[in-house]
């Protein structure tokens, strides 16, 4: 019997020990859009802001970052709109292992904006976005991830 509860223990511990092993950027990083629908008529420019919240200990590399992978955010394939811009937080500057780098930790918002095209029809149209993170910490990366964000457009 006290082998088993043993044998039991360590199959636990190995099992949470593989668990940690596999999380991803996507586990640490929080992404939501700030409007989950938005209201256009043909010829505006919409906003579709999408908001970051970074776990403690853990950051993302700044948009352009040209040693790592940095946060990019960009339209669908099938993204019905036009002319979509991204501004990105400029982060802080820092240091993973000797080089240089731009971090952002903690709350951070991506401002991006598309034009609503003169010929889409009205109705509903899903926005489709993909946001590229790879979360850090002090000793290593884990795996990039594309988080897809959704919103809707009520064209009128």
């Amino acid at each position: 019997m006290r082998k088993t509860v043993i044998a039991l223990a360590l199959v636990a511990a190995l099992a949470t020990a593989a668990a940690a092993a596999l999380k991803g950027s996507a586990d640490v990083v929080g992404v939501e859009p700030v409007q989950v629908s938005v209201q256009a008529s043909a010829g505006q420019r919409v906003q579709l802001d999408v908001k970051l919240d970074i776990e403690r200990s853990w950051h993302l590399y700044a948009h352009g970052d040209t040693n790592f992978i940095g946060v990019n955010l960009v339209p669908a394939e099938d993204f019905p709109l036009a002319d979509f811009r991204a501004e990105y937080p400029k982060g802080h500057e820092g240091e993973f292992f000797d080089m240089k780098v731009w971090m952002l930790e903690g709350k951070n918002t991506i401002e991006a904006s598309a034009l609503v095209p003169a010929g889409l029809d009205a109705g509903r149209h899903a926005l489709d976005l993909l946001l590229t993170v790879q979360a850090c910490d002090d000793k290593t990366c884990l795996a990039p991830v594309d988080v897809p964000v959704k919103v809707t457009l009520i064209l009128q």
